[in-house]
């Protein structure tokens, strides 16, 4: 039987982020992922997130960007109502940066990681399925499928929303539905995306449309009904191409699908511990949010180095002993960061769900307001940017990063 001092349960963006950042701090780390890991130049895949820049100056300072392949920048963003008055345009320039973000697909990122865990300490045990978890005094054992056990006095659980260890270490969750399937999809465009990200909000739900690596290459992500998202993605190719057109105002012209169509349930999710009996929630596993501002893997990657900054801190004072009462303050500020933000994204859904004329001139009247108030729109902007507010170090600039 093996023993390490720290298991991390999940080699997706968040998992594999603690384990590059702990990979040469002196401690037997192991990482266990039921997947192959991804290659360095994956296939086009349909997932995408938006990295604000805070979480791209952790994937620098993890060594990870300058190997991420097709990042798009994107340096402007425009958000209105369709059928409505109601319009808000944010620009880098106006915060002095280069870009808002950029939009990355989730398996090169997650490509990029692996790549730096090469030829590491870090025990890499994948693909690997757990049979179970087994809590001791001595720490947890960790039965796989197939192989040896493993004894981790530390358990880091990045397996994200639908999490085996949250469930199986009973960690008190409350979750709601969002009555929202996000149908996900790559379109070519008519008109060139110009390096904007686009937010539209209907009746129906909102619908991005995210830049990517070619000049009339995006991504969206459609939130609709269940039902409705279903029946979006039966639709015959030719009679989606038109309906998403109507539904994003035209504004990019023609639509033709790129890769097939795919759907994803909604709910949120927020674990109110994410620490007991020697476990760690982080990423998904610890809370889920709705996509419409793009901030769940922000929030995820954010976790990620504020747990690693705590753990080689406590390394490098010497006091590390496999106990997680240091983490005390760290629990506090992600638990507050999370509850914060899924405020924020069930205030801004409710926004527009009512349709009336006297609620559809509100919202023009106060988006308006914002657009033109420059100072309170600067401030939420370098908010989404991880520019302002509690951040970890490992979230500020290590060089200027290239675009």
């Amino acid at each position: 039987m093996k023993t390490v001092d720290i298991a991390i349960i999940g080699g997706g963006m968040v998992g594999l982020a603690i384990a590059v950042g702990l990979k040469d701090c002196g401690l037997r780390i192991a990482l266990l992922e039921q997947h192959e890991p991804e290659s360095l130049v994956p296939e086009a895949a349909l997932r995408v997130s938006a990295l604000n820049l805070a979480a791209t100056n952790f994937l620098s300072r993890l060594g990870a960007w300058d190997s991420l392949v097709r990042r798009q920048a994107y340096t402007s963003m425009e958000v209105w109502e369709r059928d409505g008055h109601a319009r808000l345009h944010f620009d880098a320039t106006s915060v002095m940066q280069p870009a808002l973000g950029h939009i990355v697909e989730n398996r090169a990122v997650v490509a990029a990681l692996w790549q730096q865990l090469a030829g590491s300490d870090v025990q890499q045990l994948c693909p690997c399925s757990i049979a179970s978890f087994s809590p001791s005094a001595a720490g947890t054992l960790i039965l796989p499928e197939q192989g040896e056990p493993l004894l981790a006095s530390v358990l880091i659980g990045a397996d994200g929303a639908h999490s085996r260890l949250r469930q199986q270490f009973n960690f008190p969750l409350t979750q709601w539905n969002y009555a929202h399937t996000a149908l996900v999809a790559t379109i070519r465009t008519a008109e060139p995306h110009g390096n904007c990200a686009r937010q539209l909000f209907s009746s129906e739900g909102p619908l991005a449309l995210l830049p990517l690596w070619e000049p009339n290459l995006c991504s969206i992500v459609w939130s609709v009904s269940p039902e409705r998202a279903h029946q979006l993605q039966a639709l015959p190719e030719a009679e989606f191409n038109k309906t998403l057109q109507i539904a994003a105002d035209g504004v990019l012209g023609a639509c033709e699908l790129v890769v097939v169509r795919g759907t994803v349930p909604l709910k949120a999710r927020y674990a109110r511990d994410i620490i007991r009996d020697g476990c760690i929630l982080v990423g998904d596993a610890a809370h889920t949010i709705h996509p419409l501002a793009g901030q769940g893997v922000n929030l995820g990657l954010m976790d990620a180095a504020a747990l690693v900054e705590a753990i080689r801190h406590q390394v490098d004072a010497q006091r590390w002993n496999g106990e997680l009462g240091f983490l005390a303050a760290y629990s506090r500020w992600r638990k507050t960061e999370a509850a914060q933000m899924l405020v924020a994204m069930e205030a801004i859904k409710r926004l527009f769900v009512l349709s009336d004329p006297l609620s559809r001139g509100v919202r023009a009247l106060g988006m308006g307001v914002l657009d033109r108030f420059s100072p309170l729109k600067s401030l939420l902007v370098r908010r989404a940017l991880g520019l302002s507010g509690e951040q970890p170090t490992l979230a500020s600039p290590l060089v200027e990063t290239r675009f």
